[in-house]
């Protein structure tokens, strides 16, 4: 443990993010370090040049580990300087404090090695834990974890880092979220008896067994029964105070192509150091179905016509190399989405502008853009939000204080809680977009601005190349992720007995290639 002579008057919270999930979990953990008075900020590790990495003393990273125990991509050069630094110098990172939080998955093999590789890089190089490492595991639900681990991370913080009054305001801070929760537990426990609690197909606005288009809502199976058993509820997540504000302008924005995002030549110019991570634009030459017909998967073989640029086909590139294609959300997924939240056509084509509401507390990283360029809505939900992540219980909780009905806000307070473990994990395992998870609450309506900042960013997806390219042309086969789900129906109704219901489920960037 570090000395009591340490302690800090900035902490910096770094993340590494393959899907986004790291990158959002941060961003809650810095917000929430804001509102308690520390001087903190928040970074992706790649900027590592922006922040002055060598010269920091106090940081918490969250992780990810993507691929067979790989970091993710946005934290390539980060481990270049890292390994370079810590060879040249044992006591490179002497003064450095830290505290690690891993996410990873035990389905697959070197369980959180990016967190695992940085925690001992950072110790041989002459660096201390200021708090014990947290590594949440995917498979078996990542909030065990996460919860738990930031919960305790405050105590730990202050014996390092000040907060910008007295150590009173973080204290006060707390309290208040402490009563709100309260609150919230003291208005469930007296909901629960209530409630109504109907048959679990009829707990959601989705009931039926027709099999709908792609882009239309999918049914929630949630079995809301266990609640009449339950006298009360605890450890809700805590809801995050909004960070964003919209501003629209009367004038719609141009017509663009529908197939790259608007601000792609800011992406195009974004690392004119290392044309290796530059994104480019490149063309789908020809597609041509690998499988038969009748098979239950098909697989498509594509060829990618690439630009004349020499950084992307002068021979670097190998067959299994990895890229990255940035894909689009399913279009009739976002109208659908714009009008369950009730935005017209022409409100979601027009100029936006999105900034802080509080000066102290940054944007989430994938909407800083928007605070010096106006977009849509319709474009920022598009590209940059991801629609078809994982709910997570912030996000969830969040949603609680925008329903209208008693019964809607009670339910996903219920689902937030220790108690509600099961239906939460019953909800995620049914990979729900966030319009079926709005949909299966019918008087939830969150600001639009609201739920962009709670949804993590659409991540690129990562694709191989099947052959040795020698020219400008890159093969890649893929089976299309589309998949149906047979759930169980419960019922209070014996008569009934027990039912089916089978839900479609389609994944972002295969689809969008076919």
């Amino acid at each position: 443990m570090p000395s009591s002579d340490f302690v800090d008057s900035h902490v910096a919270f770094l993340y590494a993010s393959q899907t986004g999930n790291a990158e959002s979990i941060c961003y809650n953990i810095y917000e929430t370090a804001v509102q308690r008075g520390f001087n903190a900020t928040y970074n992706v590790l790649d900027d590592y040049a922006k922040f002055g990495f060598s010269e920091l003393r106090t940081i918490v990273f969250v992780v990810s580990t993507t691929g067979d125990g790989d970091p993710p991509d946005n934290s390539a050069r980060f481990w270049r300087i890292l390994r370079k630094a810590t060879r040249s110098d044992k006591h490179a990172y002497a003064h450095l404090r830290y505290a690690i939080l891993g996410l990873g998955d035990t389905n697959y093999s070197n369980f959180c090695n990016t967190a695992q590789r940085l925690d001992k890089q950072l110790e041989e190089a002459g660096a201390r834990t200021f708090y014990k490492k947290g590594l949440a595991d995917d498979a078996t639900g990542m909030e065990e974890v996460v919860e738990p681990w930031i919960d305790g991370l405050w105590a730990a913080l202050s014996q390092v880092a000040k907060c910008k009054g007295d150590s009173d305001a973080a204290k006060t801070v707390e309290a208040e979220k402490d009563v709100e929760v309260e609150k919230d537990v003291e208005e469930a426990a007296e909901a629960l008896a209530e409630l109504n609690v109907e048959a679990a197909d009829n707990a959601t606005s989705t009931e039926g067994s027709v099999e709908p288009a792609p882009h239309e809502v999918q049914p929630l199976v949630l079995d809301f029964r266990p609640m009449a058993q339950t006298s009360s509820i605890t450890n809700v997540a805590r809801v995050t105070a909004p960070v964003c504000t919209a501003t629209y302008e009367d004038t719609p924005v141009e017509p663009h192509s529908p197939d790259f995002p608007p601000w792609s030549a800011e992406l195009i110019s974004s690392h004119p150091s290392d044309p290796s991570l530059t994104p480019f634009l490149a063309t789908i030459a020809s597609s041509t179905q690998m499988t038969a017909p009748e098979a239950l998967k098909r697989t498509l073989l594509i060829d990618l016509e690439l630009p004349s640029s020499a950084s992307h086909v002068d021979g670097q590139w190998r067959a299994g190399d990895a890229f990255n294609i940035y894909a689009p959300n399913h279009a009739p997924l976002v109208r659908a989405l714009l009008d369950r939240l009730q935005i017209s056509n022409s409100d979601a084509h027009k100029h936006v502008r999105l900034t802080k509401r509080n000066p102290s507390i940054e944007l989430p990283a994938h909407l800083q853009r928007f605070s010096n360029t106006s977009s849509s809505i319709y474009d920022i939900l598009v590209w940059s939000v991801d629609l078809c992540a994982h709910p997570r219980k912030p996000l969830l909780r969040a949603l609680a204080e925008y329903c209208n009905e008693k019964a809607d806000r009670e339910r996903l307070l219920f689902i937030c809680s220790r108690q509600g473990l099961k239906t939460f994990e019953a909800l995620r395992n049914q990979t729900p977009t966030v319009l079926d998870v709005l949909h299966a609450f019918p008087s939830c309506v969150p600001p639009v601005e609201r739920l962009i900042e709670l949804l993590p960013p659409l991540a690129p997806r990562s694709y191989s190349i099947c052959n040795a390219p020698g020219g400008n042309v890159w093969k890649i086969a893929f089976n299309v992720v589309e998949y149906e789900l047979t759930l169980d129906v419960f019922s209070l109704d014996e008569e009934k007995g027990a039912q089916s219901v089978r839900v479609s489920r389609r994944g972002v960037c295969t689809p969008w290639l076919e």
